[in-house]
């Protein structure tokens, strides 16, 4: 038996049609501009980029998943691969998040194992602020810039994990930086794939979310009286208490942990 479904973003409609994209076919077809596929990214996922006149998108287009994969997803009430995003992205709007805008979704799927799924976002307008950072490295930022930034990454922490959501890869190339350097600025998430809201173990996965911050800044970049201003911001508090002194240990052991395995694997 076989299930499908196609939507587009009504704001979007328009644009689709005109390109001839405004299929489930047609997107699983097109070649797109560019390939973005990385060496590391399973063989069932794609990465496209389209150029439609002015308008830059994006596409992520799932063959069948692993079969343990399938089965998390279908458990967790996500038909495909692609459901998965496309549903973090309308939490994320509703809890007033800047994140991509989702443009279009669709999957097909034949028995409880075979499926195809789409994705396509909208380009988020600036660059991750992991390369914004290393451009800025020889540069002299005024000091109240910097703070402004700090206190937006952490305000924008804080908003994502008070509305009980954890990222899972939230590293600095995963956080989009708008208009730097021209007084105001505006953060974007990006890569929802692996979101979750957890009901158990939230602070486990706060952990992992706030060290993978703490190992994607570089030293160099951020001092420790910065970090320490940076975590105060986003627990919104003035000094630390017993409970915040275990969670900030607990987020460098989580940072020595992550830094190890990402040497690992750099060296396989």
């Amino acid at each position: 038996m076989q299930h499908s479904e196609f939507v587009i973003h009504p704001d979007y409609v328009d644009l689709l049609r005109e390109a001839g994209l405004d299929s489930f076919d047609a997107l699983m077809s097109t070649r797109g501009e560019k390939d973005l596929q990385k060496p590391h990214l399973a063989k069932w996922r794609q990465r496209i980029a389209l150029r439609i006149g002015s308008r830059r998108l994006y596409l992520k287009r799932y063959g069948s998943p692993p079969i343990k994969e399938q089965i998390v997803q279908l458990l967790s009430g996500f038909p495909a691969a692609a459901a998965v995003e496309w549903h973090w992205l309308g939490q994320m709007q509703r809890a007033g998040i800047s994140a991509a805008q989702g443009v279009a979704y669709g999957y097909r799927r034949r028995g409880l194992l075979k499926q195809h799924s789409l994705l396509v976002t909208a380009e988020v307008p600036g660059r991750s602020l992991e390369r914004w950072v290393l451009d800025q490295r020889n540069a002299r930022l005024d000091r109240r810039y910097r703070a402004h930034l700090a206190t937006s990454l952490a305000d924008l922490t804080q908003r994502l994990h008070g509305n009980g959501l954890i990222h899972r890869d939230l590293y600095l190339s995963h956080v989009f930086i708008q208009d730097a350097c021209e007084g105001s600025l505006q953060l974007s998430l990006i890569d929802l794939a692996r979101m979750i809201r957890p009901r158990i173990f939230r602070r486990r996965w706060i952990v992992k979310d706030l060290a993978s911050l703490n190992y994607s800044t570089a030293s160099d970049v951020a001092t420790s009286a910065d970090r320490l201003r940076w975590y105060k911001r986003y627990q919104d508090i003035e000094r630390l208490s017993k409970t915040d002194r275990e969670l900030i240990r607990a987020i460098a052991i989580k940072t020595t942990r992550i830094a190890r395995h990402d040497a690992k694997r750099m060296n396989d």
